[in-house]
């Protein structure tokens, strides 16, 4: 049975999908969670990518990578390692090869919603961000029951951006299927740059779930019944 690479985004934490793994343990699948050190300054995605492999490197048989927003940038480079047979992009960026996130966000603004782009994030020196509890509810837990936004919003630290400022390492889209997922209640990431990114992609598929930006906190049930999905589906053999 294949097992899932779970990478959580900006802000986050391996703790972000604990609910989804819940769902997906009771239906038979396993799934390792990875801790990216964001809030550590000077990590390249080089570094994270070497975090995902050391652990593709304990896994037993074909894994599907899941990346989340912003490791959206990180996935399809992971995506890469010979035990990984399907990548799913759950709101995430998608990255143009040999630009940085930074220049995408230039020349395609409405990547990020308007929301998005007036929101009040503490800004630094060092470079790095923080999102208040409230404006991170109103951003990425706003399907959540009450009690589960207030919990990750508590849970969110400083974010660094190195990875959003290089090029992308990925030259070229891995030779596997991908499914796109967005959210139509996302108030961070628009999703039909999203749909639009995975027509171009061949092998691709996307759908959309009726959630904010964080489904496997808002709606876990459901996003591990996709990932399932698609785990059995014919042409991953």
């Amino acid at each position: 049975m294949r097992s899932f690479l779970l990478i959580h985004g900006a802000w986050h934490g391996a703790w972000c999908w604990a609910p989804l793994q819940e769902h997906l343990n009771l239906a038979g699948y396993s799934s390792v969670a990875i801790e990216l050190p964001g809030n550590l300054p000077g990590r390249s995605l080089g570094d994270d990518a070497e975090l995902a492999f050391e652990a593709l490197a304990q896994a037993h048989g074909d894994v599907i990578v899941v990346g989340h927003s912003l490791a959206g940038l990180l996935a399809p480079f992971v995506a890469s390692h010979p035990k990984v047979c399907g990548l799913v992009m759950v709101a995430a960026l998608f990255p143009e090869f040999d630009i940085s996130a930074a220049q995408q966000r230039e020349q395609t603004p409405q990547i990020y919603t308007d929301r998005y782009h007036q929101a009040s994030v503490i800004r630094h020196e060092d470079g790095s961000t923080e999102v208040p509890a409230q404006e991170a509810i109103d951003l990425m837990f706003n399907t959540c029951t009450s009690d589960v936004a207030q919990w990750a919003a508590s849970q969110l630290r400083r974010q660094y951006w190195e990875s959003f400022v290089e090029p992308s390492p990925v030259w070229a889209w891995p030779d596997m299927p991908t499914l796109a997922i967005g959210c139509t209640e996302d108030q961070l990431t628009n999703p039909e740059p999203m749909r639009q990114a995975a027509s171009r992609i061949s092998g691709a598929h996307y759908l959309e779930l009726n959630t904010d930006h964080s489904p496997m906190l808002s709606d876990p049930g459901e996003l591990a019944r996709l990932l399932i999905d698609f785990a059995d589906r014919a042409d991953l053999l």
